[in-house]
């Protein structure tokens, strides 16, 4: 599977299960749950081995704020609340399904 193909895997999955749509989560909204969104799809693609400027080209943010999410991550998963947990389970257990994460 090609990086595109993950890209658009990571970002359907995160689209479904959050239920934000891939429009949202590569555009600018700031409400929580665009911004949960985001933050999980960075995550997936980030720990698939995606560079920041893959990442940063594939959502449409800066690399700067790739870093940010990236190295902010725990602290938003340990502030959303049980939500975001389950999302990023589910979101998980899919990509693992769909032999997309090697963690």
């Amino acid at each position: 599977m090609c990086k595109t193909e993950i890209a658009n895997r990571v970002l359907e999955i995160v689209s479904k299960e959050t239920e934000v749509s891939v429009q949202e989560i590569k555009g600018k909204g700031k409400t929580i749950d665009i911004v949960d969104a985001r933050y999980l799809v960075v995550y997936f693609l980030y720990k698939n081995g995606f560079y920041t400027s893959d990442i940063s080209r594939i959502i449409g943010i800066g690399t700067h704020a790739v870093r940010l999410i990236i190295r902010n991550f725990d602290t938003r998963r340990t502030q959303s609340g049980m939500l975001f947990e389950i999302n990023l389970k589910r979101i998980g257990k899919h990509l693992e399904n769909d032999s997309l994460m090697w963690i």
